[in-house]
């Protein structure tokens, strides 16, 4: 009994310490079945050589103590599979991702004439074997071709005859290990799959594991973007229960050599081996779209076909597959140097008409789902365009569509705070949307639509009767004109690019302000007419301009002036052409020699002798009133003034002759911008301005002096004429600097000293009606400031007054002060803004009489940055001002 009770004893002790040693065996997961011998332990008979990592490269084998390529060349791709299946064992690699039969283009090299197969399942190359005879190498030679071979490094499918399904293992410190059933999701399949060269994931029955007991195992959590298994968050475990399993797709095309699974040169697998497809002329665009399918991407992007230096072994489509709408898979081997590059969409794509517009899907797992657009910003739209290759966002925009059923399952439940620089959807930082059904429901779809580059700014060209923006438009010669470009964006603008001439080959940037830029250009000439086109480019691609916008600008004579019934046309009646009418000028302070001056140069009949006011009207008639700010050196009378509607019982008479020439005087600063409905200016002041002396070419050489006379001051300044003009430029205009300018001009000709001097050019500043000043205090009380810069309205429009104008002076300013009934003027002056904005320029008639300013004067839009500001010598309370 005792003997009985004591072989009892033995045998559950036996079986107590087998189960520790099956636990501790299974927990470092070190199966005596299933573990493999390291490399530093196995016969070294195999390596894979110069494939830049362990498991990668050509398949060598050592025989008779050398290394030597196997000639595998003639031998099945099922063969030659299983000598990658123990390759990929005896250097500890995982599962086998591919095989490529390879030549070596510089020339040949030492090879084995191997004579033996494997079954696959052996741990060496040593224990594979011919059956027929003993003999396993035949003989030994050279050859062109290798066999090269990439294994997994960390992971491989067990278990199971099929190489892409089985029961999953990892690579781990402790060994291969199994991998946790919790947290192995569709995420992570498609992951696994992926690096395995297979194709997606597919429902797998059944379990390749027959393990007991506590297990090792590794637990995963992939969000499914990324390359590698090893690539996303793990943890090693032991109360885990083991994944059953999985079923790969058994893919026969992929893409290598880009930057994701969804980018690279198309090959196939026939027999196990992968090899570049060959011949594109029997693939159509539906063929490349079941290819990116196939691959587990989306809408196809791009494909193109490329050159190698040299030949390598390829499948060649053939010529059966020229007769069938799917994609074929009638090949046969061959070499060529060309190869087929395709570019599919990943996780994202744009359900429409076109690739690059429609509704925005994207596809984190295995399903795709739709993008609520109050979580859908720029930066994920400029992220989305050019990760489907379709350049730029032209517009997104939500799309609410009752009959679509939004649920949590069908939108993406992330938020995503894209910078704008990602190159993927999904590579953007998110957090999870925590949203109720209510929010839901209110998600709209989001649509997006794409263009190659930016979207086209808007181009105008602005002359100073009004602001032009259709195709073609005309300047008159002698007036300026500038050439604004703006365009509106979500994203940062670096500059703005305007390209002009025949054939655009002129031009020039502006880093970008507000999304605008102001080109300005001198008085027009006729080498000013062409073609004017404008782009822009973001500060993320400086290298990619927009879609341009083009203008064309047409300089034409001034027509808009003429001299009547004086028996020739340098001397008459004057007569304005505006609103397409004409109508006789009538005589109003602001006309006088300078206006004629300025006349006279337009007509081309030199300078002005007389002019005077006709009165020979028994009763008023419709005229046109004349507002100016002439110095009289401009080319053409409606550049610097303008007309409004007038009864008139008088009209002007101007005599010119054609003998006087003079020396020409202009002034360039900022130019003025108006809109589009009515002809009201604004002046600018502050600016720095130049003064451009300039004469006919009659005689080469020559010299300027620019006389300046100011209050109790007088200068000059002299410089050589260069192409018959010199320019003198100031730092800005102020008050030191209002007065008198004129140009005389020396030369030497026909023995002689000669000198000839320009009208005179008179820098002050102006202002209006509707008037008020502002000192920027903050006032509780109604009353207003008399001091400050001064504002003019016109309707509910208050702008600044421009410091530009020449003639605003203390006469004006004390109409304002009156108007204001702050008393007289102490003093005016111009500021300078922090920035250019638009603002009214004034145009004077007055005499210094007047209650109103704009009783005797006129204004019009202009660009400048700065503004009149004025003293008065009373002060006015809310119920001073009458």
């Amino acid at each position: 009994m005792l003997s009985i009770q004591h072989s009892l004893f033995l045998r559950c002790s036996l079986v107590v310490v087998w189960h520790f040693v099956l636990l501790i065996t299974e927990t470092s997961s070190l199966n005596p079945e299933e573990k493999h011998p390291q490399q530093s332990t196995a016969p070294v008979d195999a390596r894979l050589a110069e494939g830049g990592r362990l498991c990668s490269g050509r398949l060598e084998m050592k025989h008779q103590g050398g290394w030597r390529v196997m000639n595998t060349k003639e031998r099945d791709a099922a063969v030659k599979v299983r000598y990658a299946e123990v390759a990929c064992r005896q250097m500890g690699c995982g599962s086998v991702v591919s095989i490529t039969h390879s030549t070596n283009n510089t020339g040949q090299r030492p090879a084995w004439e191997v004579n033996f197969t494997c079954r696959g399942t052996e741990s060496t190359l040593k224990e594979c074997s011919n059956t027929i005879t003993q003999s396993r190498v035949q003989a030994k030679h050279t050859s062109s071709w290798s066999l090269e071979v990439i294994c997994s490094e960390s992971l491989r499918l067990v278990g199971s005859p099929n190489v892409c399904a089985g029961s999953v293992e990892v690579k781990s410190d402790q060994g291969w290990v199994s991998v946790c059933e919790d947290g192995f999701d569709t995420k992570a399949q498609k992951v696994f799959c992926r690096e395995l060269g297979c194709g997606s994931p597919t429902n797998f029955r059944g379990t390749f594991s027959t393990r007991e007991g506590p297990l090792l195992s590794k637990q995963f959590q992939c969000e499914g973007n990324e390359s590698h298994l090893q690539e996303c968050a793990s943890s090693f475990r032991t109360d885990c229960r083991p994944a059953s399993g999985i079923s790969c797709s058994d893919n026969d095309v992929r893409l290598v050599g880009g930057e994701s699974h969804c980018r690279g040169t198309l090959e196939g697998k026939y027999d196990g081996e992968w090899r570049p497809l060959n011949d594109r002329r029997f693939l159509k665009p539906e063929h490349f779209a079941e290819v990116c399918v196939q691959v587990g991407c989306t809408d196809v992007i791009s494909t193109s076909t490329g050159r190698l230096s040299t030949s390598r072994p390829v499948w060649e489509l053939s010529i059966r597959c020229g007769r069938t709408d799917s994609f074929c898979k009638s090949w046969r081997g061959s070499s060529s140097s060309s190869v087929i590059t395709v570019n599919c969409s990943e996780a994202v794509r744009l359900k429409g008409n076109h690739r690059c517009s429609g509704v925005l899907e994207v596809k984190p797992g295995l399903s795709w789902v739709s993008v609520c657009s109050s979580f859908f910003t720029p930066e994920a739209a400029l992220v989305t365009c050019r990760e489907l290759d379709c350049g730029f966002p032209h517009n997104h925009y939500g799309w609410s569509n009752n009959h679509y059923d939004f649920s949590r399952e069908l939108i993406w439940d992330r938020d995503s705070k894209c910078e704008g620089s990602e190159k993927r959807l999904l590579d953007c930082p998110s957090t999870t949307l925590n949203i109720t059904k209510e929010e839901i429901s209110a998600c709209g779809i989001t649509y997006v639509t794409c263009m190659e580059r930016p979207p086209p700014p808007r181009i105008r060209v602005y002359v100073p009767q009004e602001l032009v923006s259709y195709d073609s438009t005309e300047v008159f010669k002698g007036h300026h004109f500038a050439i604004i470009c703006s365009a509106y964006s979500p994203y940062n603008i670096l500059s703005i690019r305007l390209k002009s001439g025949v054939n655009t080959e002129h031009q020039h940037i502006q880093s970008a302000v507000d999304g605008k830029a102001i080109f300005m250009f001198p008085p027009a000439e006729e080498a000013h007419r062409g073609t004017y086109q404008c782009d822009y480019n973001y500060n993320f691609s400086s290298e990619i301009f927009s879609v341009p916008d083009t203008i064309f600008v047409d300089v034409k004579e001034n027509n808009n002036v003429r001299l009547v019934n004086g028996g020739g046309r340098c001397v008459g009646r004057l007569e304005v052409k505006h609103e397409e009418k004409w109508q006789p000028l009538s005589h109003q302070h602001s006309w006088s020699l300078t206006e004629a001056a300025v006349l006279c140069r337009q007509l081309n009949c030199g300078s002005a002798v007389s002019t005077s006011k006709v009165v020979t009207l028994t009763e008023p008639l419709p005229a046109w009133r004349f507002y100016s700010d002439c110095d009289g050196s401009e080319r053409a009378l409606m550049d610097c003034g303008t007309v409004r509607k007038w009864l008139s019982f008088s009209t002007v008479e101007v005599v010119c002759s054609e003998i006087l020439l003079r020396p020409k005087i202009a002034v360039f600063s900022t130019d003025v911008h108006s809109n589009d409905q009515e002809q009201e200016v604004q002046l600018f002041k502050g600016h720095s301005f130049t003064i451009s002396c300039s004469v006919g070419p009659q005689y080469p050489g020559g010299h300027f002096s620019l006389i300046f006379t100011g209050p109790n001051q007088t200068h000059s300044l002299t410089q050589p004429a260069v192409n018959h003009t010199a320019y003198f430029t100031y730092s800005g205009l102020d008050k030191a600097r209002q007065g008198n300018y004129s140009c005389i001009y020396h030369n030497f000709v026909f023995n002689h000293n000669f000198t000839s001097e320009s009208q005179s050019l008179s820098l002050t500043l102006n202002d209006f009606e509707g008037v008020l000043l502002d000192d920027g205090v903050l006032r509780e009380d109604d009353s207003e400031p008399c001091a400050g810069k001064l504002l003019l309205s016109l309707g509910d429009e208050w702008r600044h007054l421009s410091a530009e104008s020449t003639v605003w002076d203390l006469k004006h300013a004390s109409l304002v002060c009156r108007q204001l009934g702050c008393g007289s003027a102490v003093s005016t002056k111009e500021i300078n803004l922090l920035k250019k904005e638009y603002m009214w320029r004034f145009f004077s008639d007055c005499d210094g009489s007047e209650s109103a300013l704009l009783e005797c004067g006129s204004v019009k839009l202009w660009i400048s940055s700065s503004a009149v500001e004025l003293v008065c010598t009373g002060h006015q309370s809310a119920a001073g001002k009458n």
